[in-house]
């Protein structure tokens, strides 16, 4: 199985920022969502939030102040999703590093040491996809090939939309090289 994960976070730095919400869906083998999960996650007062990332997901630290802990969160993640899968998603280092993160702090290792570590990276089926030849034009971003898939995304990223959104690109691509590739 897949779990498409996707964090929106206070920043880009893994050092510095926090992650402020997780969003993730379970597929099987035929690419189906057997399970979905969703938080916002609470951030130390002292923890800034850029304002690149706000303009991003317009999530604000009063918004996540009364949010679940994180220990809470990665709890919840575990126990509705497990860990008999791996992670796919858009650029999934930045994600897995966020979530790798939140389970080192939890004290959650052991239960993020189960889940199979090779991950299945969108942007890099995308790259490829786009070096191969098969489309008439390049995508470069999560928001061009939502864009060029003809999908619909609401106004700011949310953690669960953008999960579900690279599963359904994930699908439009692997349709794609099915085509070309024999």
């Amino acid at each position: 199985m897949i779990c498409f994960v996707d964090f929106e976070t206070t920043g880009i730095d893994i050092f510095r920022d926090e992650p402020i919400e997780i969003g993730a869906v379970l597929v099987d083998e035929n690419l189906t969502i057997k399970k979905e999960y969703s938080s916002k996650i609470a951030i130390n007062k002292s923890v800034y939030l850029t304002k690149r990332a706000f303009k991003i997901h317009n999530i604000s630290s009063e918004e996540v102040s009364h949010s679940k802990l994180p220990k809470e969160v990665m709890v919840d993640f575990f126990q509705t999703l497990g860990t008999d899968y791996r992670f796919g998603g858009w650029n999934i280092n930045f994600d897995v590093s966020f979530f790798r993160k939140l389970c080192h702090k939890s004290g959650m290792m052991v239960k993020y040491n189960k889940i199979n570590h090779r991950h299945l990276d969108i942007q890099t089926i995308g790259f490829i996809t786009n070096q191969l030849g098969f489309l008439p034009t390049n995508q470069s971003s999560l928001s061009d090939w939502i864009q060029y898939f003809g999908l619909k995304r609401s106004s700011y990223h949310s953690a669960l939309e953008d999960s579900k959104l690279t599963l359904e690109v994930y699908k439009s691509l692997l349709g794609i090289l099915k085509v070309h590739i024999k």
